[in-house]
């Protein structure tokens, strides 16, 4: 039977994609680094002889690679970890999965691009502006010149229910719960994308034998405050309690695209469809919620 492998199947993505996949019927394998889950195998992508131990032995078709170090203001501050974990350890799964005949499918960012001019299409040309966006583009062409094979997914914003509870919906939620203020950029544009949504298009894309760069989001670009202030009137929140504030008053390490977010034409053209918008996506989750939380 054709295994996939979802690499950071703990995170929010990874999971989400090995529950796509196990709904589809498919043989799925998950891997975790810090948040240990029964269900899942422990791996190190910076270990390139574990990496390549583990992948002979799996034999996967298919390697769905989330996993990354996501803390955009620690990797400023922690260039070369950030550089082990996000390049090196990207490159350390391409080998294996060469030497293995599996293809690549990698998750990407919008902090490849600058926030000067969004959002961005495929063919935009990256202009990093944080370390995480250098590693994140350097990666990204290790992948193209590994495989012409491999795909490249860029999202951006992912929120859904999560093993660690860690997005900006569970924060929101459980700030706002209490009756404290919550301080979100209101010049930070970008484009929410329901996690769900992704997986399932990532899925379809890999069943028709996609390749290259695509870009899946939201169809929509908002200010985080504006999304923000939707979520809160979806879960019946108070929304006054978002204080809508400029990036700067945040004073992080690492520079934020402002102007961004992500144009998904081409991946809805090629899928025949359109995906899920963030009020769809929050009312959904809202309805999901309670029975997990």
């Amino acid at each position: 039977m054709t295994v996939h492998l979802v690499i950071g199947a703990s995170g929010m993505v990874g999971n989400h994609l090995v529950s796509a996949l196990q709904k589809r019927g498919m043989a799925v394998k998950g891997t975790y680094f810090r948040y240990h889950s029964n269900d899942l195998s422990a791996l190190d992508i910076s270990d390139p002889q574990g990496v390549m131990q583990f992948i002979e032995q799996l034999q996967p078709a298919v390697i769905y690679l989330p996993a990354a170090m996501t803390n955009v203001d620690y990797c400023e501050t922690h260039p070369e970890h950030s550089y082990q974990v996000n390049v090196t350890g990207t490159r350390n799964v391409l080998s294996a999965a060469q030497q293995n005949h599996a293809q690549v499918v990698y998750f990407s960012t919008e902090y490849l691009f600058d926030g000067t001019s969004g959002p961005y299409r495929e063919h935009d040309q990256p202009n990093p502006i944080s370390v995480y966006g250098q590693h994140k583009w350097l990666a990204e062409q290790a992948v193209m010149d590994a495989s012409a094979s491999s795909l490249i997914v860029r999202t951006t914003v992912v929120y859904g229910l999560e093993p660690q509870g860690k997005n900006f919906i569970y924060r929101l939620v459980n700030t706002l719960g209490k009756g404290q203020t919550l301080r979100v950029p209101a010049d930070q544009v970008s484009s929410p994308t329901y996690a769900p949504d992704l997986a399932s298009s990532v899925l379809d894309l890999v069943q028709q034998g996609a390749n290259g760069i695509y870009h899946i989001a939201g169809p929509d670009c908002l200010s985080r405050a504006d999304f923000a202030r939707t979520a809160a009137q979806i879960f019946d929140l108070d929304s006054t309690l978002i204080q809508s504030i400029q990036t700067s008053e945040l004073a992080q390490a690492a520079s934020r695209p402002l102007r961004a977010g992500l144009v998904v034409s081409k991946a809805e053209q090629q899928l025949g469809r359109t995906f899920v918008d963030y009020c769809q996506g929050l009312t959904q989750l809202k309805s999901e919620w309670g029975s997990v939380i």
